[in-house]
């Protein structure tokens, strides 16, 4: 929040510290049978001071991480600050005189301290003199300031701030309007009689101080709400309902209408969970979009809620978007998140105790919700929209008990969609509160049909052959209107549609063997690449995949030059005519507004069950289209390298930030996909990406490498690279093991010349700092270790036992350990298996024995634990029976 409110806050407590050390000193000290062992003034006093000493730290903190700051400070804020950092040598004499005047609670004689404590008051009276005079000074500064801050207050940075809070309220869809205009409201009449009583000693901020401090702290709390809230978005929250086509006009009414189906009793009077059961294909996401929309839904849950503010949420589930898009922890998050936003004054509540910037845990999450869901007070409804379960990555069972788990509660419903898959149909098939799709669209179809083509009947036959799949009916569609649009006539039309087979696949199938034989292996290129790509490729990608066939080596020879608009533009157009001519309108191109420079244009799948036919069953024939060569991945790499030397850079480094560790990390998956498949390093792609960008890094005048522009303004306590980082340690994170051992090998000083965080220490703890949201595959898992790097690691010098200043001289053995405890119950048990190998290997090494046997019995419950132990044992005994001065030299003993 503003900076401004912060400072008319800290002036109301110097106020207070001011008029209240003046009075203590005024009054004399009456110190016994004080509950603190001093009057309560002195503990009021300390806490005041406490107050006043953490704003001028944190101000010192931020001044240093300018980016964090909304604005400079201004004149008045700094001059508070000023006179915060006065009050303190002041306050700390006085803290001193007070505390040798104090008489603690349980002493024996307590008449006879208080006795001597008078005769100390007496010694200290010129000490007591001296603080009168210099509190004196700056209550005169003070009033003078204040009143400056008072008059001008109405135009000033304190409303801007409300106004700034507002406005996020605003952006996060926080319901809290009206507290926000009330707050305003009030600090604009407490300004303006303070305003009114300038000059009026005693009237200014003493008697309008606890008034402030009490409007300052709701706004503190208004933004700590606002930064807890801020917590749960993601950037792709909204993308995969965003992306839904929106049903055809004069469709789906029937959800709300067919008494049958009983969607609109549940909604009225029902509880538990409404299960849409569908084909894949048949529109069931298109129809959650439309119900979680549609007012006759709100109309029927309010009739349900009654008095109590109802809540409607919803979450799209998207196997080929990003881990938050198909994850337990995405779900969670993005319902919480619209909870709160609903219901401002749960956010303190359920959040009491975490940080702003922690991340959120499965855990967290789910006992949150739970926690909401299960006040005595509760006066809110929930009701859920859950799609595409079997878009969920993870064990079905999983996320229906943790379904059934919510929608116990009497105050949560929850309907969800999926395909009818065993676990779906074991769970929810039974209850009465469900629809099967496939079984209520044809008239639906037969509308859309009629609307499209033309008013005869004869095209009912498409209904017919679609059996409720209307990804079916919109392909055939598309199809006969190329030929209306060519004039065909009605039995050609015909013709046609009896020739298209009835099952998706084989359509697709048909689809694919359509396409000009001297577009073929181009083709088979492209959809290739586009399976392999681990999100919609820029449409820009596929003009560099063209030209790898006429020369596989053009990523070297692709200037390092911003890409112009018009350019992507250009491209952009260009390319939905040769995809469609290519690939049939099977794959399409489409804008994002969230993006600004050329990687706006995308190129995405049709829909879901196009890439999952072209990589689960059509694999073998587009391998048979390309040479034998081919390599999609390597084309990727090559791919993302061309888009990273076409990002424009601005005047400093911070604008590409983004844009730029998005492909780096997408590169680097695609790498270390190389490495897997082809027990190959992809040694110049990486080299020339570390070249182009330390170009990208000295046209932006970015001092350090420009690996370290990921780290924060404020530096991590665990994490933080202090300018220190390098590529061969990113790769390092990366577990490019074939790659780092090939630099290792023609360079083994690396080792020692790093730097900052030791190479085994990336190794150990691989977490990137504000990585990109990628849909790495579970093996890649930012937690994840391998052993062998730190095996290469090791045997050529890197020591587990190393000690890290930056780290409080904590060890990069003890930095594991701890990164393992904290990670423990948010990971699964495969990368558990790898901790324990490489915590196995780690001590054979001699890493020293510290004292962990409650984070090694969290982290490795039951046998393993003891059996590390005892590995610590031996190779503590080993290592003694060996030349001690050689151990002692190493620092291993």
């Amino acid at each position: 929040m503003a900076e401004a409110l912060a400072a008319l806050g800290v002036a109301a407590n110097i106020a207070q510290f001011v008029g209240l050390g003046l009075q203590l000193i005024s009054e004399g000290q009456e110190i016994y049978g004080s509950l603190y062992g001093a009057r309560d003034e002195h503990h009021e006093l300390e806490v005041l001071i406490e107050d006043i000493k953490n704003y001028s730290d944190e101000v010192k903190a931020t001044s240093s991480h300018q980016k964090e700051r909304t604005r400079p400070l201004s004149g008045d804020e700094k001059a508070i600050q000023r006179l915060a950092e006065e009050c303190k040598p002041v306050a700390d004499k006085l803290l001193r005189i007070l505390n040798n005047l104090k008489v603690a609670k349980n002493s024996r004689f307590r008449g006879l301290q208080t006795v001597r404590q008078t005769f100390r008051s007496a010694a200290k009276k010129k000490d007591i003199q001296d603080l009168e005079r210099r509190l004196l000074r700056l209550d005169e500064r003070l009033r003078t300031r204040a009143s400056k801050m008072l008059l001008k207050s109405n135009h000033s940075d304190i409303l801007l701030a409300i106004s700034d809070l507002h406005q996020n309220h605003k952006r996060l869809n926080i319901n809290a309007n009206l507290k926000l205009d009330q707050l305003r409201e009030d600090i604009i009449n407490v300004v303006n009689k303070g305003a009114e009583s300038t000059g009026q000693r005693g009237v200014t901020l003493d008697s309008l101080s606890e008034r402030l401090i009490s409007l300052v702290e709701q706004g503190k709390r208004a933004e700590l709400e606002q930064r807890m809230v801020e917590s749960l978005t993601f950037d792709s929250m909204r993308e995969r309902e965003e992306k839904i086509k929106d049903a055809h006009a004069r469709t789906l009414n029937w959800i709300f209408e067919e008494p049958d189906i009983g969607f609109t009793d549940w909604l009225q009077t029902g509880n538990g969970i409404y299960w849409v059961k569908g084909k894949a294909g048949s529109g069931k996401s298109t129809l959650m979009k439309y119900i979680c929309d549609h007012e006759a839904t709100l109309k029927a849950l309010c009739s349900w809620a009654g008095e109590e503010l109802l809540v409607p949420a919803s979450y799209f589930f998207w196997n080929a978007g990003l881990p938050m898009q198909k994850s337990q922890v995405g779900l969670l998050q993005s319902l919480l998140y619209q909870v709160l936003v609903a219901c401002p004054s749960f956010i303190l509540e359920i959040c009491a105790g975490r940080r702003p910037k922690e991340p959120w845990s499965r855990k967290a999450l789910f006992e949150a919700l739970t926690a909401i869901s299960k006040r005595t007070h509760l006066s809110v409804k929930f009701c859920f929209f859950v799609d595409g379960l079997d878009e969920y990555e993870g064990d079905d069972e999983d996320i229906i008990r943790l379904l059934q788990d919510l929608a116990a509660s009497p105050s949560i419903k929850i309907c969800v969609s999926s395909r009818p898959w065993n676990a779906f149909v074991d769970a929810f098939d039974d209850s009465k509160w469900k629809l099967v799709l496939e079984e209520l669209t044809k008239h639906d179809m037969w509308e859309y049909v009629q609307n499209m083509l033309t008013k005869n009947g004869d095209f009912n036959k498409i209904v017919e052959k679609a059996r409720g799949v209307w990804l079916w009916v919109f392909l055939v569609v598309r199809d006969l209107l190329r030929d209306v649009k060519g004039e065909e006539d009605y039995h050609f039309l015909q013709r046609r549609l009896d020739s298209f087979p009835d099952e998706l696949e084989k359509y697709f199938e048909s689809i694919l063997g359509r396409i000009d034989k001297i577009h073929r292996e181009e083709t088979a290129r492209i959809f290739r690449t586009a399976v392999e790509a681990v999100r919609p490729l820029p449409v820009l990608a596929f003009k560099y995949l063209g030209m790898e066939q006429e020369d596989p080596e053009y990523f070297l020879n692709v200037e390092v030059s911003p890409i112009s608009q018009d350019e992507a533009f250009e491209t952009a157009r260009r390319w939905r005519k040769l995809l469609n001519s290519r690939c049939r309108d099977l794959l399409e191109v489409n804008s994002s507004d969230s993006e600004t420079t050329f990687l706006k244009y995308k190129v995405d799948f049709l829909h879901r069950t196009v890439r999952d036919f072209l990589r689960d069953n059509y694999q073998e024939e587009l391998r048979s289209r390309t040479a034998a060569h081919f390599n999609p991945t390597l084309s990727l790499c090559k791919i993302i390298l061309a888009l990273t030397k076409g990002l424009p850079v601005e005047a400093t480094f911070g604008p590409i930030i983004n844009p730029l560790f998005a492909l780096v990390d997408e590169f680097l998956y695609y790498s270390k996909e190389l490495e897997r498949k082809c027990n190959e390093s992809n040694m110049i792609l990486l080299d020339e990406l570390d070249r182009v960008n330390s170009v990208h890094a000295q046209t932006c005048n970015f001092k350090s490498h420009w690996t370290n522009a990921r780290d924060p303004p404020v530096p991590s306590e665990l994490f933080s690279e202090y300018g220190k980082c390098t590529f061969l340690a990113l790769t390092v994170q990366a577990r490019l093991r074939i790659y780092v051992n090939e630099k290792l090998e023609a360079n083994p000083d690396l080792i020692q010349q790093k730097q900052g965080r030791p190479l085994l220490d990336y190794a150990l703890r691989p977490r990137r700092v504000t990585p990109a949201a990628l849909p790495y595959q579970l093996r890649y898992e930012n937690t994840n270790v391998d052993v062998r790097i730190v095996s290469s690691l090791v045997s050529r010098g890197s020591n587990p036992n190393q000690r890290m200043h930056i780290y409080n001289g904590q060890t990069v053995w003890g930095l594991f350990l701890s990164s393992c405890y904290e990670s423990a119950d948010q990971v699964p048990q495969y990368i558990k298996d790898g901790w324990y190998k490489t915590a196995e290997y780690l001590i054979d090494q001699g890493s020293r024995y510290l004292t962990v046997s409650e984070t090694l019995e969290a982290v490795f419950p039951g046998e393993k634990s003891t059996q590390l132990k005892s590995r610590m044992v031996e190779a503590s005994q080993r290592r003694q029976s060996q030349t001690s001065l050689f151990w002692r030299m190493l620092g291993w003993t």
